[in-house]
């Protein structure tokens, strides 16, 4: 029962105030608003009750309460209120309070009520030739028949009830007229009806339509179809739409089109201070960017998630938050919380959606122990076994793909889906989490928990634990690790108290927090420098498995952290064993004569390992160990930062730090998240350590600055905030010990040896480069025994400002800008190659080539209606009338209803609603468009 408050008490304590924002140009009376709350523990303490007030003037609030903290206090809670009125494109603030007065109990909005209207919403859609059906109103008198509506009852669960609001959540798969039903397609009806304005009567009515392929056990299946949903006089007819196997998708209707136009502007400064979410940096995004935002994503459509997640280098949704709820979390204008839910909504395409039909809900380890996909393999040869374990395997064995009319890529002896939005542990986003907190929907929540489900399910079994959802073993990357903790524990937290899987979430947080505080914190042999022991992937100056990734390791500090101040039981103890890395990297030089010095902290990878693969024994040893030429130099000093710049290829400036610093996404970047989690750990030197990192001079800026792109803008909670774009702090003060003299700095790059004679040599495709021209530099590693092999060009740089590269695993292509000399160089691979490039004038040159003067795009129909398929090719035009084609990789059409798949030259797009779009190509170093227009079918 949810609690109805009235007026507040002359003693209620202020919470937060939020804003009701009209998103229409007329006046609107008695307008509805539904949303979800955080709460900071102890704001609404057991025992008391939220009220409500709108300028002041007190209103009726619903309060269905969804999470509470150890000490009995609100967490998290589904609050509805009626606006009396609210003018056109006007704002008003919405006030919680707490107060000690008891609250008042009302009726509830009953089924019945809705039931005496004639409210429907329906599903029609048809598969291979079938029509198929489903009926919101069916399935509720059924339910309503069987007196079945109770929280969590896997025909009708009960989500909101109360005087204001109630919703419904009912089930079932869609049905031929004959009654026969589609085994693949099942339609959830969240069915939320507002009071009406007289006693007893129903106001609005809010449909959350459903569509889920998503059945863990049973065969898969990829239908193929168009849905039509209707609710009274509202309609949305989908795209053509092929769905995958473990995959949903939404549509909101509102009956009749009756639908509130309100926006509920929540404080996000009180989101952070509640710890549901990291602090941030105050930052303003752009308008321009603003206004630029995708509003909504069409069902199935992969949005702006990566669709292949593990893609390497920098992705929108790598960070604490993706760049989508970042963003609403820095400044919640309504086009950043829309552009928010509609890439959630974009989760839905991916194959992450697997429920246990036997329960309704996602799977649990707990019930299925022996559930996985990483181990499926194994699994599926144990399953033939005629054994306890074999009969164990075979009840908890997912079903493997097979090839058909739809796809082809299926292997008997391995796992697959067929699905080309593919899913990855270690480049994950934070999934609904934000998203639910603040919508309080149930399509959020049950997505939040779709997510931590996957987690644990497509872990190996073994190393788990089976039921016990470990997350180490598993996981062999460390920013995997840091990416499923943090999805685990943000269900573990927000999920409602009553989620049936929410204890096993928390258990499994806290058994793997325990594991690592066994292995690590409790353990007197592990190493001193606070890195993960599989961490070592990176294999340099002549070593093995002797270098480990700082970034990687800042993720999983900062995840850590997170749990520490969601209040999970371990997760304090562990962060501060972790954070000691940070902290180190950033002080250690003010301590030790040659300590490690902190411009570096936030390099690409360090060596932390001798070469007989021990433990180095300190920061400083790893710092001497990694670079070498720089031990003997005091840090910061400007001999060390020539030093380092002639190392790097580029010119420092004093307090600069190494791995682009200026961009929102770089090493910096990702240093940041782990050094303002290590911050607050309260160990020593870690105030300093923040107030070090934040000195630096160079910050993400003009086009890389943190404005648009906010992922790792965390600071501390004990820091004074500062924009990113504020001048740097004074200069830091050396170490009180006096150097070495310091040796005459270099005036050509440093020889690409190491001790072992391996040597980097760097190639370009082209013996003169002119202006304008487009060329490939590839690295490969040369062995003392004469082999050789390709190295990969992930951190193949070019520090030039004429010349801008992009880089692909082997090679990167360089485009000469201006004229000039520079030193590419590449520092991977464990010995760093250099490679002298010089750009000449075209005039200098004996002929003077055919130069590039456009680009061209043919279509390959001349008239297009929805649904169909049609290609693109882009065509480079020379000076002296010849053409080539133009790779399509970079083809694409920006409107959301068209979406592309590229080849080598062509690009497919099928064009999923009718409307004009442009359609681009960038490659090359020209850009071509063209407009195509999209009729409607059978027009």
């Amino acid at each position: 029962m949810a609690l109805l408050i009235g007026a507040p008490s002359l003693y209620a304590a202020t919470v937060v105030t939020n804003n009701v924002v009209s998103q229409a140009s007329q006046a609107q009376n008695n307008v509805p608003v539904t949303f979800g709350q955080v709460f900071k523990a102890g704001d609404v303490p057991a025992g008391t009750t939220l009220t409500a007030s709108i300028n002041g003037q007190p209103v009726t609030l619903q309060v269905d309460s969804k999470a509470t903290n150890p000490d009995g206090s609100l967490r998290h809670a589904v609050l509805t209120a009626i606006v009396p009125s609210l003018q056109g494109s006007a704002s008003q603030a919405l006030t919680l309070a707490s107060t000690a007065s008891p609250a008042r109990q009302s009726a509830s909005i009953a089924l019945s009520q809705l039931l005496a209207t004639n409210y429907d919403a329906q599903v029609a859609l048809t598969v291979n030739g079938q029509p198929y059906t489903a009926s919101a109103r069916k399935l509720l008198q059924t339910a309503a028949s069987a007196n079945a509506c109770a929280s969590w009852n896997t025909q009708c669960n009960l989500w909101l009830s109360g005087p204001l609001a109630s919703e419904w959540v009912v089930n079932g798969l869609v049905t031929a007229a004959d009654g026969t039903p589609n085994p693949n397609l099942r339609i959830y009806f969240s069915v939320r009806a507002y009071a009406g304005t007289s006693p007893g009567s129903v106001g609005d009515v809010r449909t959350d339509i459903i569509v889920e392929n998503t059945s863990a056990f049973a065969p898969q299946a990829q239908p193929q179809y168009t849905a039509t949903l209707t609710s009274g006089s509202a309609s949305y007819t989908s795209p053509a739409l092929t769905q995958y196997a473990y995959t949903r998708w939404h549509k909101q209707l509102w009956w009749n089109n009756v639908q509130p136009q309100v926006y509920l502007q929540q404080d996000t400064q009180y989101i952070q201070a509640s710890k549901a979410v990291s602090r941030y940096m105050p930052l303003t995004p752009d308008e321009s960017f603003l206004a630029g935002l995708r509003q909504s994503c069409a069902p199935l459509d992969n949005c702006d998630q990566t669709k292949t997640m593990a893609n390497t280098g920098a992705q929108a949704s790598i960070g604490p938050l993706p760049r989508w709820t970042s963003v609403y979390i820095v400044h919640p204008d309504v086009r950043a919380y829309n552009w928010m839910l509609a890439n959630t909504d974009a989760l839905g395409a991916y194959s992450i959606h697997y429920r246990d039909q036997t329960t309704g809900l996602p799977v649990s380890i707990q019930k299925h122990p022996y559930v996985t996909v990483a181990d499926w393999s194994w699994a599926n040869q144990a399953s033939a076994e005629k054994s306890t374990k074999g009969a164990a395997y075979k009840a908890d064995l997912l079903q493997n793909c097979f090839n058909n009319a739809v796809i082809s890529s299926c292997l008997a002896g391995s796992y697959g889906t067929g699905n080309p939005n593919v899913w990855d542990d270690a480049h994950q986003p934070a999934a609904a989490y934000v998203p639910y907190m603040v919508t309080g929907d149930y399509y959020y929540m049950s997505e939040l928990a779709f997510g931590a489900s996957h987690n644990e399910l497509w872990s190996n079994e073994t190393y788990r634990g089976f039921s016990q959802g470990l997350i180490d073993g598993p996981h062999g990357q460390v920013r995997g690790k840091a990416w499923v903790l943090r999805e685990m524990a943000d269900a573990a937290w927000l999920l409602p108290d009553s989620h049936p899987l929410q204890r096993e979430f928390t258990t499994n947080v806290e058994n793997s927090l325990a594991d690592w505080n066994t292995k690590y914190t409790g353990n007197p042999n592990a190493n001193p420098l606070g890195v993960m022991t599989g961490g070592t992937v990176y294999s340099m100056n002549g070593g093995h498995s002797n270098g480990m990734a700082p970034w990687q390791h800042n993720f999983l500090t900062w995840s850590v952290g997170h749990a520490a101040e969601l209040g999970f039981t371990g997760a304090p103890e562990f962060r501060n064993w972790l954070a000691k890395f940070e902290i180190g990297l950033m002080t250690d030089w003010q301590h030790n004569n040659g300590g490690y010095c902190w411009l570096d902290a936030s390099a690409y990878n360090i060596q932390v390992k001798d070469s007989s693969g021990n433990w180095l024994p300190s920061y400083t040893a790893a710092y001497a160990a990694t670079y070498p030429t720089l031990k003997a130099l005091t840090c910061n000093s400007p001999a060390m930062v020539a030093a380092l710049g002639s190392l790097t290829g580029r010119t420092l400036q004093s307090n600069e730090m190494t791995g682009y610093p200026a961009e929102n996404t770089g090493f910096p970047a990702n240093f940041q998240i782990g050094v303002a989690t290590a911050a607050d750990s309260e160990l020593p030197d870690a105030h300093a350590a923040w107030t070090l990192f934040d000195s630096r001079s160079v910050k993400p800026s003009g086009a890389g600055s943190y404005n648009n792109f906010p992922n790792f803008a965390v600071i501390p909670r004990f820091a004074t905030s500062a924009s990113a774009d504020t001048p740097p702090a004074p200069n830091p003060t050396p170490p009180t010990f006096t150097p070495p003299t310091p040796p005459a700095q270099p005036t050509t790059p440093p020889p690409s040896t190491t001790p072992s004679g391996l040597v980097q040599t760097l190639t370009a495709s082209e013996k003169v480069i002119v202006v304008g021209d487009t060329f490939t530099v590839a690295g490969a590693l040369n062995y003392p025994d004469g082999t050789t092999k390709p190295v990969s060009a992930y951190r193949m740089y070019g520090y030039n400002t004429g010349i801008v590269s992009s880089a692909n695993s082997y090679s990167t292509t360089f485009v000469a800008h201006a004229v000039g000399t520079t030193t590419i160089s590449n520092d991977n691979g464990g010995v760093t190659g250099h490679l002298t490039i010089t750009v000449v004038a075209a005039a200098s040159l004996p002929a003077v080539p055919p130069s590039l003067i456009g680009q061209t795009i043919t279509i390959s129909k001349q008239v297009i209606h929805v649904g169909d398929t049609f290609t693109v090719t882009g065509l480079l035009n020379y000076s002296d009338g010849s053409t080539k084609p133009v790779s399509g990789y970079r083809l694409y059409g920006f409107d959301s209803k068209v979406v592309s798949t590229p080849t080598s030259y062509t690009t497919t797009f099928v064009a999923r609603a009718a409307g004009t779009t442009i359609i681009n190509n960038d490659n090359a170093g020209r850009t071509g468009h063209t407009s195509v227009t999209v009729l409607p079918a059978g027009v």
